[in-house]
């Protein structure tokens, strides 16, 4: 086993892969960004197994059972999307599977694989979806693919293991088998395999309803070509939350034009832990290509895997986070901290109900009296019949007004009580009987958020000794040489293209991927920075 430590001397390394501070009565804003077109890994043809005539391990799950229904909460409630449920892996799953000798040509590279190789296919009866955790990190050389044995989707497994070694695999949709193929190459001495240990179980579907009344409450936001552009920042995101699986909304935001940090907001009540920002997966364009047209298999759209929980403000219901990969949406949405004024109109592209992209318009009102600014303290706005609804799933998703910035996250909606089983009703809104919704501020979160945003420390400081805000919900870290970060991988989102990161001398425990160019260098004139050491 070789273990890839890196030490940073005085001179630094190079990793391939300021602009004012806020005084009372400023205004922060940023303009939407388009990074230009490249050619993405989705893009280059489909995945292909290594082995796809291995003969497979089948195991057989318990059956996937729907839980009893969530209770409203007085009309309104924040939208979030409970779709499945975790249990325990049986034991020893891969350690247990055939295993086969193969000698292929890849069909990347072209050139031969030898080695070994197992297939194992896992079925749970009533299930919509499944994901798999495994725990440890798989050996340099070691493959894996997550496949359909049913179809010809084939995704690869890419590793971003949490604390405790812990990753999630991409989910699978619309069908109750889940395939792991893994390779272990020849050359591998001491191998050491990875283990399956947790199982999502996904009950709740993403096929909407073409009736007419599901088509009366939402809009296809590829109807409205004004939006086409903002559109491409904006995923559809499924994640870990104590025992469930849920679905959100979330967006990439710009800060400075030309750098681009993989930036990524959503709402708090939506990721507010590590846990679940380490198993987000972001679903890019899964929106129709013609107006009204038929969405695409879930499957099939590009997705990133995991991202790091950076800042949270609970009050105003935002997360910030820093994804692990670089998105495949190309749109940084702009946003601005100013006031909104009553009156004003605004906007929303949103999941609903985990379903393909939709937009929503609004108008800015006074708060109502059981509503979600008397609630929460939050903007409050009106949907009138016509103009889209907003639902669970939808959560997380910008408020935009009408130049398109960001003026807050969806945190909460009125809704039409409760049906029989106790599920929240979500309304179609009317000309007479408007639906309320409530944004998170962003001029709120701005205390916290700020410093991925605008005040970006350059050089960006770290420093292991420090304690930092507790759960990332506070402003003490800046990245400033006087309010450091604690972690490497959080300074390396903060810091601007081409920066420089400045490490106090320290063993620092982590493992990491920088896609973006920046140096990272020993802060003072002696000792040793170590990363990626146990």
């Amino acid at each position: 086993m070789v273990k890839r430590w890196l030490l940073i001397g005085s001179l630094g390394i190079v990793c391939l892969g300021n602009l004012w501070a806020q005084d009372d009565g400023f205004v922060f804003e940023a303009d939407e960004a388009v990074r230009p077109e490249t050619t993405r890994l989705w893009e280059t043809g489909p995945t292909k197994l290594i082995a796809p005539r291995a003969k497979p391990t089948r195991v057989l799950l318990p059956r996937t059972v729907a839980p009893p229904p969530e209770p409203n909460y007085g009309g309104i409630a924040r939208p979030i999307l409970n779709v499945g449920y975790n249990l325990e892996a049986p034991p020893m799953l891969l350690g247990q599977a055939n295993w086969e000798r193969v000698q292929t040509r890849d069909t990347t590279s072209g050139r031969m694989l030898s080695g070994w190789v197992c297939h194992l296919e896992l079925h749970s009866e009533n299930a919509v979806g499944l994901r798999l955790q495994l725990q440890g990190k798989p050996e340099i050389g070691i493959r894996m693919h997550v496949y359909d044995p049913n179809s010809e989707v084939v995704l690869p497994v890419r590793v971003h293991p949490d604390d405790e070694g812990k990753w999630w695999t991409p989910s699978l949709w619309h069908t109750q088998e889940i395939g792991l193929e893994v390779f272990l190459p020849e050359e591998a001495t001491s191998p050491h395999l990875p283990e399956i240990v947790t199982i999502a179980y996904m009950y709740a579907d993403i096929t909407p309803d073409f009736s007419p009344a599901e088509l009366g409450c939402h809009l296809d936001v590829t109807c409205f070509s004004n939006h086409d552009s903002t559109a491409r920042g904006v995923a559809r995101i499924l994640f870990p939350v104590g025992a469930n699986n849920a679905r959100c909304t979330g967006q990439l935001m710009n800060r400075d034009g030309g750098d681009l940090a993989p930036i990524f907001s959503t709402a708090q009540h939506c990721i507010s832990t590590q846990t679940s920002a380490n198993g987000m997966e972001a679903f890019w364009f899964f929106q129709t290509s013609t107006c009204n047209g038929t969405p695409p298999n879930l499957n099939t759209v590009p997705r990133t895997q995991g991202a790091r929980l950076l800042k949270q403000h609970v009050n105003s219901d935002w997360t910030l986070l820093g994804l692990y990969e670089p998105p495949e949406g190309n749109v940084f949405l702009g946003w601005t901290t100013a006031d909104w004024g009553l009156g004003s109109n605004g906007s929303a592209i949103h999941h609903p109900a985990g379903t393909f992209k939709r937009i929503s318009f609004f108008t800015r009102i006074f708060g109502i009296g059981s509503g979600c600014q008397s609630t929460f303290g939050l903007w409050d706005t009106e949907i009138v019949n016509g103009d889209g609804t907003i639902e669970g799933g939808s959560s997380g998703s910008a408020g935009l007004d009408s130049d398109r910035r960001i003026r807050g996250t969806c945190s909460c909606a009125e809704t039409a009580g409760n049906d029989a089983n106790g599920n929240p009703i979500w309304k179609c809104p009317t000309n007479n009987d408007p639906l309320w919704v409530g944004w998170g501020k962003i001029s709120d979160a701005f205390v916290n958020i700020r410093y991925y945003l605008t005040d970006m420390a350059n050089p960006t400081f770290v420093n292991l000794g420090v304690s930092g805000d507790s759960n990332n919900n506070g402003n003490t870290e800046r990245g400033t040489s006087a309010n450091p970060f604690n972690q490497v991988y959080e300074a390396s989102f903060c810091v601007p293209a081409n920066g420089t990161v400045r490490i106090n001398p320290g063993n620092y425990n982590e493992r990491f991927t920088i896609f973006r160019p920046m140096t990272l260098s020993r802060n003072g004139s002696s000792g040793t920075v170590q990363i990626g050491a146990p």
